[in-house]
Order: structure tokens, then C-alpha cells, then sequence
């Protein structure tokens, strides 16, 4: 996410956000869904789910609205096969895969929630710690008829997709797990101001809701500044900001407009803790066994990562580094997630 001397406090940040390969981002600005609309205006949630709809048609998903666990979640799906299951981080959605997952859909078939409160899913009004939204994937899997399941996650994703593995160990065959960490297994021991820094600047601000009795006062100052404050992260996230500009995030702002996404969002964060007594109370039975791929990107938590994984993982199978990659790594280095995962999930 930033450079070497500031990685350690990067990691906790990223816990818990010509051709397929090509980083060719114009099919994801295509009918702009903020083109039609003020800045600071939301779009409808019409519009956004059906030129959400538009743009996974075009790789050959389909989408649906299935209620799980007592929220209205937005899934994209595609492929025959063993089932995957693909989850995004924040602040995006499951458009962070649209690069990765066709081609997986040619071996799999593969699964693309939407996180509650992230994305087009609903805004639930709670359950935002790890094992409640992991319970939520549990319950999708199963509503779609499978016992077993592979899984890739990036950031909360992945934080989301370990914590799935650790409660139903015999559902979860393998991990994949991209630039994240995992609460109750060191992230949110990196929580640290001894120092200033300048990416840190955003996890604070995201708790201040907490705490405030008058209403959500971080989603209030991000409204009409949305675009500003997701150009915030992507600058402080992005290693290789030509392989993935800015323009790419039209859609992540235009959902990020809807009412009380950004408090959802932020409530990830506000449950770290919760969500780190939760894990630890579930690794103390062990560490995990199944095999499981790390990936970071070497602008982001690079060569860091692999002892993050480790915390939590007794069999981590290879661990990569992307060079010259940020925090978004599906998106900096489509291609080379893509072998690698799809490597992974085949062998």
C-alpha cells in the first residue's frame, strides 16, 4: 500500500480495502452510472444494479439478489465445476474481480458476493464482525446447493474468507488470500499512532461514527465528497496507478453514494475487536490446515505478508509477491493473480 518504511503500519490498513489480461478498464466506465447524476447526488439503486448487471453480462455472469442470513445479498456467478467463491475487500466490491474470475469460470463455477453492507448488498444495520459475515457466506454456499467450497478473498475478503475456513473447516477446502490480515492473528495488534502516517489517517477517521452520539459523523462528512475521499485511498493504495487509474473506481463511488454505505463500510473496522476475540476463541483448536496461497503486492505489504498468513495457516503452499503491485493487486496484476490462483485451485 505505501513504501517499505511504513509497511508494518500499512498492514493493518489492508485487513481488515488488449484482451482479458490486458489492464484494459473500459468495459467497467461504460454508461457511467454518476454521468447522469449531481456529484453529490445518489444514483438510484435500480440504475446501479441494472448497469451492474450490464457489465458482468459482458464477460458471461449473470446477477442475482439472494436474502441470506437475513440480508439481501448482490451475487455474481458463471462456470461449471467445483464451486469458488471470490470476495472483495473495501471500499470496493465484487467488480474487483471482473479481470480474474472469467477465466476461472472456464474451470469453476464461480461465485461473486457482494460483502454485506459493501457494494449493491444491503445496508444491514449490524453483523459486521467476521464471523457473523462469514456465516453469511457459509449459508450462501449451502442456499446454492454445495458442502464444499474453495475461496479467494482479498482484504476484508480475505480476512472474511480465513475466518469462513476456521468455523466450517470441513467446508472450506482452500484459501487463497491476497493482501489482508486476519483480526485476532496480528492485525489488530499493528494498530499504532506512535508515529504519523499518512495512510493511517483514514482508519481513525472511519471509527469516528463509533463514538459520536448524534449520528454517523464520518459518513456525513464523506457525503458529496465521495470521490474525494475514495481518491484518498486509491492514491495511498495503488502501487502501479497506470496498470489500474482512477478512472476504473467510477463505479465504487457511485455505490459508495448509497445511504449508509459508508457507515457500513466503516463498520468492518469498528469491529475489529469483536471480530478479533471471535477468531481467537476458533484458533485455539488450531491453526489452519487446508492449503492455503498468499499474495501481496511489494508496494503494499510485501514481503510482510507471508508471517501474517502464517498466524493463522499451518499450510501455506507458496507465498508471492507481486512486483511493482500495490494493495490492489487483482487489478494492478490481473494476469498474474489469475495463473496463480488458477493454478492453486486445479493442482
Amino acid at each position: 500500500m505505501i513504501r517499505h518504511k511504513r509497511l508494518l503500519a500499512a498492514v493493518s490498513a489492508l485487513a481488515i480495502g488488449a484482451g482479458f489480461f490486458a489492464a484494459d478498464f473500459s468495459f467497467f466506465n461504460r454508461g457511467s452510472v454518476v454521468s447522469t447524476a449531481r456529484a453529490d447526488e445518489a444514483p438510484s439503486y435500480e440504475s446501479l444494479v441494472s448497469q451492474t448487471k450490464d457489465r458482468w453480462a459482458k464477460l458471461g455472469f449473470e446477477t442475482h439478489i439472494i436474502k441470506i442470513n437475513g440480508v439481501d445479498l448482490h451475487v455474481a456467478m458463471a462456470g461449471q465445476g467445483d464451486p469458488v467463491v471470490l470476495l472483495h475487500g473495501y471500499p470496493q466490491s465484487g467488480e474487483v474481480w471482473r479481470f480474474v474470475a472469467p477465466e476461472l469460470a472456464k474451470t469453476h463455477r464461480v461465485i461473486i458476493p457482494d460483502l454485506r453492507g459493501m457494494g449493491l448488498s444491503e445496508v444491514a444495520k449490524g453483523g459486521y464482525d467476521l464471523s457473523n459475515v462469514a456465516e453469511d457466506i457459509h449459508q450462501l454456499v449451502r442456499s446454492l446447493g454445495y458442502n464444499k467450497v474453495k475461496v479467494a478473498g482479498h482484504d476484508w475478503g480475505g480476512a472474511v474468507g480465513a475466518t469462513y475456513a476456521l468455523r466450517y473447516r470441513d467446508e472450506v477446502t482452500k484459501l487463497a488470500f491476497l493482501e489482508s490480515a486476519l483480526a485476532g492473528a496480528g492485525f489488530e495488534d499493528l494498530w499504532t499512532f506512535t508515529k504519523p502516517n499518512g495512510f493511517f489517517t483514514f482508519i481513525p477517521f472511519l471509527l469516528m461514527g463509533e463514538v459520536n452520539p448524534s449520528g454517523d459523523i464520518t459518513a456525513e462528512l464523506v457525503r458529496g465528497h465521495e470521490e474525494i475521499f475514495m481518491r484518498h485511498l486509491w492514491i495511498i493504495s495503488t502501487g502501479d496507478k497506470q496498470a489500474s487509474p482512477f478512472s476504473s473506481w467510477t463505479p465504487y463511488i457511485a455505490v459508495l453514494k448509497r445511504p449508509g454505505l459508508v457507515a457500513s463500510g466503516a463498520s468492518y473496522y469498528r469491529s475489529a475487536y469483536e471480530s478479533a476475540d471471535e477468531n481467537r476463541t476458533l484458533l485455539a483448536t488450531g491453526k489452519l490446515t487446508i492449503p492455503v496461497l498468499a499474495i501481496a503486492g511489494e508496494k503494499s505489504i510485501g514481503v510482510h505478508h507471508e508471517q501474517l498468513v502464517r498466524n493463522f495457516a499451518a499450510n501455506v503452499t507458496q507465498n508471492i509477491v507481486l512486483t511493482g503491485a500495490g494493495h490492489f493487486v487483482a487489478e494492478e496484476r490481473p494476469a498474474d493473480v489469475t495463473s496463480a490462483i488458477s493454478a492453486f485451485l486445479t493442482n
